[in-house]
């Protein structure tokens, strides 16, 4: 017997009808990926809110620290924080200098969790961090079967019988009039599988999958024009079985946000995103002692633009005022629109920067209070 349920299925960011117009704020400005990447130690970060019980927060710390002349280490520090998509990382990498522009590194990644840890080897080729390449062949969980080598085959001697290895590689360049980065997090199809001899036809236990992230930003300064864009893919496959039942679980989402801007002087830009968002979710989940099947779609369009309008006055600060609107539907019958008015304001001196942006209820007439969302963004360079 085969259930379908399309009318009882959300995600979790649906909790936030304005979560297309919140990604719009949270990504960084071209100038500041640029002074970001520009030098070897610093902080970032991208926080506001999305709800009324969660924040969204990214946070990227990197530093490095010559040993001697042929030897060094960096460290990096990525945590991400967006519903169901949690990211914890601390890669410590011993690195080798081979010449001045290639280098060999080893990668280490702690999580709370040990099954989360991550042990690899990559290449660096560059010779600063404004343009390069890189690239890491990472074994993930890579401890579990050898501390379970010496315990006998059991049901509940859970291994890997295909290891999750993954590439992650990126792409950094930068020229006088434009910009271009590439990144990719490519995994295999693993395997875990409890290792019971008697078994016939399921495992006791045993579960498989793979992700995908592809990430891409570019812009080009043409006469007084600025075009650019981003594009960001991710793609997972997730599935789960016992003696009892099966799970399975495919998610597939694409952002794709292109931009232009136009420089009316020194002191007046107004830019222009176009930003569209899909998304696919579908879960199946079989019940072995009924006999029943489960079977979720989710599917969902949002389109969104925004203008923002910058005034530089000169000196430390670039002032900020501007408007968004969101069209969003889904295959749950959901159906809406949303209007944003943006103001907010950029703060630079040295090697701090800070930006704020208040997001106001635009749909009049409202019973809404003004405030919506905020966000914020600050910038340490060390």
């Amino acid at each position: 017997m085969i259930f379908l349920l399309p009318l009882m299925f959300i995600v979790p960011e649906d909790s936030n009808c304005q979560d297309l117009l919140d990604k719009q704020l949270a990504h960084y400005f071209p100038d500041w990926d640029m002074s970001f990447d520009s030098v070897p130690g610093g902080m970032r970060t991208s926080q506001g809110c999305l709800d009324l019980r969660n924040w969204y927060i990214d946070l990227n710390t990197k530093f490095e620290v010559s040993l001697c002349k042929v030897m060094g280490l960096r460290y990096r520090n990525e945590y991400f924080g967006y519903y169901d998509n949690h990211i914890s990382n601390h890669r410590f990498e011993p690195y080798f200098q081979i010449r001045d522009n290639l280098r060999f590194l080893f990668t280490v990644t702690t999580h709370y969790y040990k099954g989360e840890d991550e042990l690899g080897i990559g290449f660096f080729i560059g010779k600063d961090y404004l343009n390069y390449l890189e690239f890491f062949v990472i074994a993930e969980d890579f401890d579990r079967n050898f501390s379970l080598q010496h315990v006998p085959p059991t049901r509940d001697k859970i291994t890997y019988w295909q290891h999750p290895i993954k590439l992650v590689a990126k792409l950094n360049k930068y020229w006088k009039t434009g910009h271009l980065t590439l990144q990719a997090n490519v995994s295999n199809r693993y395997l875990l599988q409890s290792n019971e001899m008697d078994f016939v036809d399921i495992p006791y236990f045993q579960e498989k999958g793979l992700h995908r992230y592809f990430y891409g930003r570019a812009w080009q300064d043409i006469g007084k024009f600025r075009i650019g864009g981003i594009c960001d893919l991710r793609q997972s496959e997730f599935f789960c079985q016992d003696t009892a039942s099966e799970f399975s679980n495919d998610k597939y989402e694409i952002i794709v946000e292109p931009a232009i801007s136009f420089r009316i002087s020194d002191k007046w830009i107004p830019n222009l995103y176009f930003t569209y968002n899909y998304k696919t979710h579908n879960d199946a989940l079989y019940s072995r002692d009924s006999g029943t099947d489960s079977l979720f779609h989710y599917q969902r369009d949002v389109y969104a633009y925004m203008i923002d309008l910058e005034f530089r006055p000169g000196g430390n600060f670039i002032w900020h005022a501007g408007i968004q609107r969101e069209f969003y539907c889904n295959n749950q019958g959901w159906e809406y629109t949303e209007r944003r008015l943006l103001l907010g304001f950029e703060y630079r001196y040295k090697n701090v920067w800070f930006y704020f942006v208040e997001a106001m209820e635009g749909d009049f007439p409202t019973q809404k209070w003004m405030h919506n969302h905020t966000y914020l963004q600050l910038m340490v360079r060390f």
